[in-house]
């Protein structure tokens, strides 16, 4: 709206400097309390005692109203992540419902009346290092932001409030200005122009706008500096940015199961991560969720990715962030996939298929019918036993499978054997040995994958009234023998095949260049992402000979780090070891035993596999030979996702033959 006044700045950064060291003050000296651990139709379980220990964070935002609120009694309030009240001002929760009026929309939009400008607020650290201005009316006067002196207004007389207040707000204790702004009042539930339950409508459609956020951005100017700023090794909150339909995700009902189906770059992850979160805020309004909130990627990278953002947002734990393979590895101990000692089978549907589960359960009630599981004294030993019963019974199984059973590996290289993880995980559930705490809500981040032997692992270990939120891109599948629709996952999943399935468009990490590039891969009516840098050149492809590919991938990967000096430069290739041994053949060494960064001393390039890449994102990418990425169904997937990790910069290195779709994108050629 206007050029940063660098006194304005410098003020912001005095009360964010005395907020922050309120939290960490509340943090250091935080008590047990009570609190609810299970919803309404439970609520006869014993609860829990948690702690409530604020994370000290920095401002999200402020907003300056057009009257005071009567209850805050000011017309300037600032968003943090936690509640706090200092001598001259105000700060309440994102995940408060009054907060909707920072964000420009949802059903709390008009609880503190009319927004006149709102101001959001780019952090570094605990600092904040700039802002931006956006003007919501019509005006251009004064604004609560320009009074150099706190606004006074005399306290209100007591009000009553919503009956339900008390019971909804999970803060029995709190003052009452602090209950009214955390908790929302029901006549003001759902605006007239928003469908009253979305559950009742075909698609579900969420309140807010359908236009895409792309097209009509807010504070734009802070996104766009945000998007600029170099990728780190993890992922950052982006409470000031997140936009009106990103939004409305985070704050989906969470007993209405959701589908977030969006173009790499979308912010999918961040509305996974924000959602968990909100799911876990005191201040949010409606019952506790039942339990924790169980975070499930497709890969450790992602957990390490996405961890450090959970942490800035989520109290005490309160979201669990696994990986697929760490919640086999919990079902099976023993599980060692990286010892990649594999029995040398190529995977097919018959390793995740639920037939496969039927089996299972059979060979179980052999056993159990024995007495043999009696003598199991783990629960991987009862596994074991399981999983030898079905190898050693596969007569009696139809004759589809018997091949399959009969050609199983013994016992330890199961254990080695990546494709037979989810098996040998279910061998487990069927022991009924396993300890496993049913989350309160599920969200599954690169859904797509997921295989319908895994979706029966994961609906076997929750409670049936579970909530969950599934994100993840069709156009992304790397295999075969996952769903080909959101429709059939959710039916895995026993889940009303009606859930709001969200088409979300708008790209928010790749550059227009870099995006039209790779949604070449995609059919001509796929390609309806709607990106929002639209500046950053083309991506650059380098055709070289076989002999020079080592040196040529090198060559680009050390060009990139130096172009983005601070940021995240990656090369992904099908396999990663073949692309490690050529940087190591360079000079280029592992910043440690198994580690995937790779430095010459003043560079640092991270060398994947397209598998590890998932989730992830970089400055610049380099990707190798692309026709030798594995197609599925007649899709690159595996390539799309690849392609799609670069924010700014992408490079494509080959010596053999480009697919047919890459040779018809724009980029720079040279040879």
């Amino acid at each position: 709206m206007s050029v940063p006044d660098p006194a304005v700045l410098a003020d912001e950064r005095a009360r964010n400097k005395r907020y922050v060291q309120t939290l960490t003050d509340k943090a250091s000296r935080v008590v047990r309390i009570a609190k609810p651990r299970v919803s309404d139709d439970t609520k006869n379980r014993k609860g829990v005692r948690q702690l409530e220990r604020p994370i000290p964070q920095p401002f999200v935002g402020r907003m300056g109203l057009a009257a005071p609120d009567p209850l805050l009694q000011t017309d300037s309030i600032y968003i943090g992540q936690w509640y706090a009240r200092e001598r001259d001002f105000v700060v309440i929760s994102w995940a408060a419902p009054a907060a909707d009026a920072f964000y420009g929309h949802g059903p709390g939009a008009d609880l503190l009346g009319d927004v006149q400008v709102t101001r959001a607020f780019t952090p570094r650290g605990d600092e904040i290092v700039a802002y931006d201005d956006e003007r919501r009316d019509s005006g251009d006067g004064e604004t609560a932001f320009d009074r150099k002196a706190a606004l006074v207004v005399p306290r209100p007389p007591a009000r009553a409030r919503d009956a339900t207040a008390a019971v909804v707000s999970p803060r029995a204790a709190a003052p009452p200005y602090r209950k009214a702004i955390a908790t929302q009042p029901a006549e003001r539930s759902v605006p007239a122009s928003a469908p009253a339950d979305p559950a009742t409508s075909g698609r579900g459609t969420p309140i807010g706008s359908r236009e895409p956020d792309a097209t009509a951005l807010r504070h734009r100017k802070a996104l766009l500096r945000t998007l600029a700023i170099p990728r780190r090794a993890g992922l950052q909150q982006v409470l000031a940015t997140l936009q009106p339909r990103q939004h409305d995700l985070v704050k989906w009902d969470s007993a209405r199961p959701l589908v977030v189906q969006g173009h790499p770059g979308a912010g999918k992850t961040i509305v996974a991560v924000h959602r968990a979160a909100y799911l876990m805020h005191p201040d949010r309004e409606g019952a506790p969720v039942a339990g924790k909130v169980l975070l499930l990627g497709p890969t450790e990278n992602y957990v390490k990715h996405t961890t450090h953002a959970v942490r800035d947002l989520v109290p005490d734990g309160g979201v669990i962030v696994r990986s697929l393979g760490e919640l086999f590895q919990k079902l099976v101990p023993d599980l060692d996939v990286r010892r990649a000692a594999e029995d040398g089978r190529a995977e097919t549907y018959q390793d995740f298929d639920t037939g496969l589960c039927t089996l299972v359960d059979s060979a179980a009630g052999m056993l159990r019918r024995r007495g043999g599981l009696d003598e199991a004294k783990s629960r991987s030993e009862a596994a074991r036993m399981i999983y030898e019963e079905l190898h050693a019974k596969a007569v009696f199984a139809s004759p589809d499978w018997i091949p399959y059973l009969r050609a199983l590996p013994d016992w330890s290289t199961a254990l080695c054997t990546e494709r037979l993880s989810p098996l040998l995980a279910y061998c487990a559930l069927a022991s009924g040995l396993h300890r496993f705490e049913s989350p309160g809500h599920v969200i599954v981040d690169e859904a797509q994958d997921v295989r319908p032997i895994e979706w029966r692992i994961l609906r076997s270990l929750v409670r049936p009234n579970v909530g969950w939120t599934l994100v993840g891109d069709m156009n992304q599948r790397r295999s075969d023998h996952s769903s080909l629709s959101w429709k059939q996952s959710l039916e895995f999943l026993n889940l009303a095949v009606d859930t709001h399935i969200e088409d979300y468009r708008s790209v928010f990490r790749s550059t227009t260049a870099i995006h039209k590039f790779a949604g070449h891969l995609l059919p001509s009516q796929e390609r309806h992402g709607v990106p929002v840098q639209e500046e950053g050149r083309r991506p650059t492809i380098l055709k070289v000979r076989p002999a020079d590919m080592s040196t040529a991938i090198v060559t680009a990967g050390a060009k990139l780090a130096r172009e983005h000096p601070g940021g995240t430069v990656a090369a992904i290739g099908v396999e990663h070891s073949s692309l490690r041994a050529a940087f190591a053949r360079h000079g280029w060494r592992a910043r440690a035993a198994g580690s995937d960064e790779y430095s010459d001393g003043q560079l640092t390039v991270r060398v994947l596999s397209a598998n590890d890449a998932r989730g992830l994102e970089f400055d610049g990418v380099v990707v190798v030979e692309p026709i030798d990425f594995p197609k599925n169904l007649g899709r690159h997937g595996l390539l799309y996702t690849s392609l799609t990790r670069a924010n700014r910069s992408l490079a494509v290195v080959h010596s053999k033959a480009l697919p047919d779709q890459l040779r018809r994108a724009p980029a720079d050629r040279i040879d």
